[in-house]
């Protein structure tokens, strides 16, 4: 077990969290220990990851020692290196469902009327989700603030993925409606305290706000039917506000060539993307961006390129 609180250690120095990682790597040791195993085999990995319940698992299992058996080879080349890819995903990247503002008004009014009366659940999910949708925050991002994380510059926000922290400017707009908001509800509380609480007054949770979410979009009908066959939440989904704020912004994006780097590295850092890469992955979220693409391939190929 000490090589894998080791291992743990150091990619958790580069700022990864490996809650998960941790649980199979541990789950495989026991695993291992019990067949007589001192170091990795593939045989037993493959064994291992193969009694998972589902597809995903069994490849994330068997990705999961790779890696680890990488790290270990490094300086003893007795632990053998499984076969990442025996597993094959047969995952496939779910298709955001991209808001209209229509879509974003009706939402916002629909949490703007729950209950109960002269209680903050209305203010308090009204302006949730109209913060989601005018800055991109990630659902854990926006529950997570404390009321000091309101700054004169902008929202900030701490040690999120990879324990990156980025400072969100802010509208005018978006400011103040969040400062009428705390001071109708939180202007006796603590600056540590955080910003979106329950009738309660304890800190919102995720699997409420996402409950009551749901609730909405079924009532106002605009849930989509899932794909025969997914087992995968259909859209529209929380995170939904994200992907229609970097997509409309893209849209919204410079032609010149010169720009348009500057561009999409400014909104992969507002995001706080760990990759670029990420943040390319919207190019493909409409239609219009497609063909924005398709238009700028021919006019570069034709020689107009800008």
């Amino acid at each position: 077990m000490h090589l894998i609180a080791d291992y743990l250690a150091v990619r958790r120095a580069l700022g990864f969290k490996l809650r998960p990682t941790e649980s199979r790597l541990r789950s495989f040791a026991r695993h291992a220990h019990e067949r007589g195993d001192t170091c990795i085999r593939s045989e037993t990995a493959v064994a291992w990851a193969g009694a998972a319940d589902s597809p995903g698992e069994r490849r994330c299992r068997l990705r999961t020692v790779t890696l680890f058996a990488r790290h270990l080879r490094a300086e003893d080349p007795t632990h053998e290196l499984p076969p990442a890819d025996f597993y094959r995903s047969t995952y496939k990247q779910r298709r955001p469902h991209i808001y209209s503002d229509p879509e974003i008004r009706l939402i916002l009014d629909a949490a703007g009327r729950l209950g109960p009366p002269e209680t903050s659940r209305a203010d308090t999910y009204r302006t949730l989700f109209a913060l989601l949708a005018t800055t991109g925050l990630r659902i854990s991002e926006a529950l997570a603030l404390q009321l000091r994380d309101l700054t004169d510059d902008g929202i900030a926000v701490r040690e999120t993925k990879f324990r990156k922290s980025r400072l969100v400017p802010i509208h005018s707009t978006t400011r103040a409606a969040l400062t009428a908001y705390r001071m109708r509800w939180r202007v006796v509380a603590e600056l540590a305290a955080p910003l979106f609480v329950s009738t309660r007054g304890s800190a919102l949770v995720y699997a409420t706000v996402r409950s009551t979410f749901d609730k909405i979009v079924r009532q106002l009908g605009l849930r989509v039917n899932p794909v025969p066959g997914s087992h995968r939440r259909p859209s529209p989904c929380l995170h939904d506000f994200r992907h229609t704020l970097a997509t409309r912004t893209l849209e919204a994006s410079p032609a010149a060539r010169t720009t348009i780097g500057r561009h999409m590295l400014a909104l992969s850092t507002y995001l706080g993307h760990g990759k670029l890469s990420s943040t390319y992955w919207y190019l493909h979220a409409t239609a219009e961006l497609m063909v924005d693409i398709a238009d700028a391939c021919e006019a570069f190929l034709g020689g107009g390129g800008r």
